[in-house]
């Protein structure tokens, strides 16, 4: 059975499933190199199905993983779909969106929309040849929980579900047992968690929906204001069994009461007030459903669970066994969670995030050629990348299967020597980036424990860079670039099996300097998604004046 799951909104891609397997799983912006695209995911489409070595024709199901988010107007007029979205997190249709669908919803009346909205995406993929395919429409946050459930590898976990608003719905909690899902619970789009984070991003200068980790990095430089939390709890918190609500008649504004009071502290402050709000209503959530349901095995996903410092703290929760953060956990992943689930797959560990792009040695030969640079390979490559990290230079690397999901994980990476914490500012300066989380480690799994503080239940989720944990006084001494201020970092293990040039050149680097430890940041200019192919790769070198770049066997200085 080969299952073509698609997602048409917001970071919209396609995944395809063979016989309860994901073997390919692209998203749109890596593609037309818009970040965060919701085109219509044409070009993901192609790619995971030239991933798999398959035709449109050879498709037997294809399933959309949001049943009516976007609504039928909305997909139909794609034009008005993208305006909206970029009208901003206090926008009144913003709201009355959100309300429609969350009346809907709540009616059971949602059926209508469903439907109109499987016959308008029928009618784009009339467009190609899918000639057996029946099309499937899968609840937003259903997609969200097959995907998180499935991706790991235990029969009986609780699965739950937060972010702003899919289908009506903002948060879930479901039990996976034996290959099966139960809904336990659902919370309407008017959960007060919805677009709180996001506001706070907007409010503060950024942009939402995309620099959230920007806020979630802020927010350790000072503590949070006691009067500045009270009043955002005001309206964001806990309520068992799930949050708060917002007004249906009363839509926020950036002027209003509430709001306009986050004018009388420093945008740290009200970083760190919201991140505190935050953990402060999603870490009893997640612990009032383990105790009701008695399992402390968890799978998340949702765009709330990006926030590493969050997970940090759920993984700290003393009734939690283990932990499990789905890779992709924002919207992104909902093709790859749409196909999963309508596959019934069973649950397996994931082996790796590489399921995208992977350039043949032809193919970076011609990138080079049309660039103007040599073709000829490097011998004994990894070596020299280590001498050159070890040396404190910066190296680029593109090679393998390009990551699925938000992190780069060493194949779409920039990679430096952990030892100097000026190399965030000049990493930054040259990729034109303004962050405030220091960059990742990336360590190999046998050295974890020296360096890590509390892995154990969250060592699958740790393979990703999905969760927070404290530093040893080890590690702070010898990798200060790689430390934030709380004392926190947020590494990807890295196993022999998983990556092994990846984890051949931390052993080769540790040989050279006694520490096996690189930091690791993505591959791309400043509001660029991570590179994609060796064109994307070469041209993103040339901008940002690094070192050198790794591309396949080819090993280019600059």
């Amino acid at each position: 059975m080969i299952i073509l799951g698609i997602a048409d909104n917001h970071d919209s891609g396609a995944a395809v499933v063979v016989d309860g397997r994901l073997v390919a799983a692209v998203n749109q912006e890596r593609v037309d190199r818009t970040k965060h695209s919701g085109a219509f995911p044409w070009g993901a489409i192609d790619e995971v199905l030239g991933l798999a070595g398959l035709r449109e024709r050879d498709v037997d199901r294809i399933v959309v993983g949001s049943a009516f988010t976007p609504s039928a107007l909305l997909r139909a007029m794609p034009g008005k779909h993208e305006n909206a979205r970029k009208s901003g997190q206090f926008s009144p249709w913003l709201h009355r969106y959100i309300v429609y669908q969350s009346a809907l919803r709540s009616a059971g009346m949602h059926g209508f929309e469903v439907s109109a909205c499987r016959r308008i995406v029928e009618r784009h993929l009339r467009k190609r040849p899918f000639v057996k395919a029946r099309v499937e429409m899968m609840d937003h946050h259903r997609a969200h929980a097959e995907g998180a459930y499935r991706t790991q590898h235990r029969a009986k976990c609780l699965i739950l579900t937060v972010d702003a608003m899919g289908d009506g719905v903002s948060a879930t909690a479901s039990m996976g047992r034996d290959g099966q899902i139960d809904g336990l619970w659902w919370q309407s789009g008017l959960a007060s968690i919805n677009t709180f984070y996001s506001r706070v991003t907007e409010r503060l200068g950024f942009v939402a929906n995309k620099h959230e980790g920007k806020i979630t990095g802020l927010a350790a430089y000072v503590q949070p204001p006691a009067a500045l939390i009270a009043h955002m709890e005001q309206q964001v918190y806990f309520s068992a069994p799930g949050f708060s609500s917002v007004s249906a008649t009363k839509p926020a504004r950036p002027n209003d009461a509430f709001w306009s009071k986050l004018d009388d502290y420093s945008r740290e402050e009200v970083a760190a007030a919201a991140q505190y709000v935050l953990e402060g209503a999603i870490v009893p959530f997640v612990e009032y459903w383990i105790r009701k349901t008695g399992c402390g095995h968890v799978a998340v996903a949702g765009g709330v669970f990006a926030n590493v410092k969050l997970n940090q703290r759920i993984n700290s929760l003393d009734t939690l066994e283990t932990l499990w953060v789905m890779p992709h956990m924002g919207d992104g992943g909902l093709a790859a969670g749409a196909a999963l689930g309508s596959a019934g797959a069973c649950p397996v560990r994931l082996e790796h995030a590489y399921l995208g792009t992977n350039p043949s040695d032809t193919q970076i030969r011609r990138a080079l050629s049309v660039a103007g640079l040599s073709k000829n390979k490097t011998a004994d490559s990894l070596h020299k990348v280590a001498t050159i990290l070890a040396e404190g230079k910066v190296v680029a690397r593109c090679d393998g299967g390009m990551e699925w999901g938000p992190r780069a994980l060493g194949n779409r990476s920039i990679l430096a020597a952990p030892f100097q914490s000026q190399i965030n500012d000049w990493l930054n300066q040259m990729l034109q980036r303004s962050e405030f989380m220091p960059f990742a480690p990336v360590v190999r799994a046998e050295d974890v424990d020296k360096w890590f503080v509390g892995v154990d239940k969250a060592a699958e989720s740790s393979r990703f860079m999905t969760v927070c944990f404290d530093v040893t006084p080890a590690f702070q001494r010898a990798c200060p670039a790689a430390v934030h201020v709380d004392g926190t970092a947020r590494p990807q293990v890295v196993f022999a099996n998983e990556n092994p040039k990846l984890h051949a050149l931390l052993t080769a680097f540790g040989e050279q300097t006694g520490t096996a430890v690189l930091i690791n940041t993505s591959f791309n200019m400043h509001e660029e998604p991570m590179v994609r192919s060796p064109a994307d790769a070469i041209r993103a070198w040339r901008a940002s004046g690094i070192t050198a770049l790794w591309l396949g066997e080819h090993l280019l200085t600059q």
